[in-house]
């Protein structure tokens, strides 16, 4: 029973951590999206 309530208790709070504020509107990387022309291509 003590790893159970262990184990539902990190899960919470690793939940609790990772809920944040921090939106796609906020990263820059997001707004500048990736040019394909410059991405090699593996498939031949």
């Amino acid at each position: 029973m003590k790893k159970f309530l262990f184990g539902l208790m990190a899960c919470v709070t690793l939940l609790a951590v990772s809920c944040d504020n921090n939106t796609a509107e906020e990263d820059n990387l997001y707004e500048q999206g990736v040019d394909k022309r410059k991405i090699p291509s593996q498939a031949k």
